[in-house]
Formats: C-alpha cells, sequence, structure tokens
C-alpha cells in the first residue's frame, strides 16, 4: 500500500539559557515537512512558543554542532541547537 500522505521528518531543537525557562525546558521535538529549513524551524518555533519571536533575530542555529544559515537544508533527526548571544564585560 503506497502512503500518499505528507512525508515529514523529525529534528530535535535544544535551547540554551534565559530561553529554556520561557518554553519551561531545554529539550523541544519537532515534525516538520520534509526539506524543511532553519529559517521553517523558526517559524514554527515562534508558532508554537511566540515568546520566542522577539530572540529569533539574535539567535545563532547550529546543526550538529556547525552554525548554519537560515536556508539550510534540515535532515531527519537532526539536532539543532538555538544558542542565544552570549554578553561580557
Amino acid at each position: 500500500m503506497l502512503h500518499t500522505g505528507s512525508v515529514r521528518m523529525t529534528v530535535n531543537v535544544r535551547l540554551f539559557a534565559g530561553l529554556r525557562g520561557l518554553v519551561g525546558g531545554g529539550d523541544i521535538e519537532l515534525s516538520l515537512p520534509a526539506g524543511a529549513t532553519i529559517a521553517t524551524l523558526r517559524d514554527r518555533l515562534t508558532e508554537e512558543y511566540p515568546m520566542l519571536e522577539a530572540f529569533m533575530g539574535t539567535l545563532v542555529c547550529a546543526v550538529s554542532e556547525e552554525v548554519q544559515p537560515p536556508e539550510h537544508q534540515l535532515a531527519d533527526g537532526d539536532r539543532v541547537d538555538l544558542i542565544p548571544p552570549i554578553a561580557g564585560g
């Protein structure tokens, strides 16, 4: 039997610092359409967690510990780290 539904993938998102408190934890599992990009992931996160929208412009996204641009295409099982800027003095 051929499955005709949309193809999905699962990515694991890790949040750091104050972002963890905003969503009630540090790890989020998201189901996204196959071929989704980091930009797609950001949009989905702000839909589910509107309080993150104010931070999205300053976050660095790393996939498997490598910083990637918004157009980077994700794969099933990827781990995406959302890293806020580090303040120093």
